[in-house]
């Protein structure tokens, strides 16, 4: 009954939330095509250039992915609420969180769908700060990457990827940037959700140790960066403004 009951909470939360999106934003998703038909376990990588990133990619995806989300970001309430809402996996940032990744492939192995945002954030000046482990709780600063330049990928992802053998679905955000400003100017924003084609999955040679087996975890990550960087236009692309239209 509890289970039955949290489910049609969830589901009425859903219809809400989508209800909303529709009358803040001007919401186009682009390459449906490319999701999977059979429902097997996928990794969604996206570019993270808002906080309204990870709520965006659940109400308007034909599925719901259970997001990797920063855990000293639980201090708001709306976090809490979105990880109940969607299942999410809290992580440590600047860390190899162990505990967010064994929950992460335990929700592969179930079949389910998880989201991560290969930037390690939205601020890219506050990245060296993460890496290093310091904890960033403030939103000041920290809500939207006005630039919307892509970064270059944290190696965690990649580690993920190839501890779990899932296969990756990319995904382009473009415009969620816009939202936060037009929100105080009461103008709904346009944004296009792009879906690339599932790649993967990904291995790293197992003779590999220490700092050989680091620099291909970091070209592994700069490769799938490069499936999204694909899914913008150049002058979006940032630290993958090189990328080819057609990769690996």
């Amino acid at each position: 009954m509890a289970s039955l009951l949290l489910t049609m909470t969830r589901h009425i939360l859903l219809m809400i939330g989508r209800l909303f999106g529709h009358l803040l934003l001007q919401v186009k998703v682009e390459g449906k095509i490319n999701v999977p038909i059979n429902q097997e376990p996928l990794i969604l990588i996206a570019n993270h250039f808002s906080w309204f990133d990870a709520p965006i990619l659940a109400l308007f995806l034909p599925f719901q992915p259970a997001f990797l989300v920063a855990t000293e970001s639980q201090r708001k309430w709306w976090v809490r609420a979105f990880i109940w809402l969607f299942n999410g996996i809290p992580i440590w940032r600047g860390q190899v969180d162990r505990n967010a990744f064994r929950n992460a492939i335990q929700a592969l192995e179930q079949g389910r769908v998880i989201g991560i945002f290969p930037e390690g954030g939205i601020n890219p000046d506050l990245a060296e700060l993460v890496a290093r482990g310091q904890v960033i709780p403030e939103l000041r600063g920290n809500t939207s990457r006005i630039g919307a330049k892509l970064v270059r990928a944290r190696t965690g992802t990649a580690l993920l990827a190839t501890m779990s053998g899932a296969r990756i679905l990319p995904v382009g955000l473009l415009g969620t940037e816009q939202i936060l400003s037009n929100l105080y100017k009461l103008r709904r924003t346009p944004i296009t959700l792009r879906i690339g084609p599932a790649f993967g999955p990904l291995q790293v040679e197992p003779h590999l140790t220490g700092r050989a087996r680091r620099q291909q975890l970091d070209a592994l990550a700069d490769m799938m960066m490069q499936h999204i960087a694909v899914l913008f236009p150049h002058e979006n692309r940032g630290y993958y403004q090189q990328v080819n239209a057609e990769i690996p």
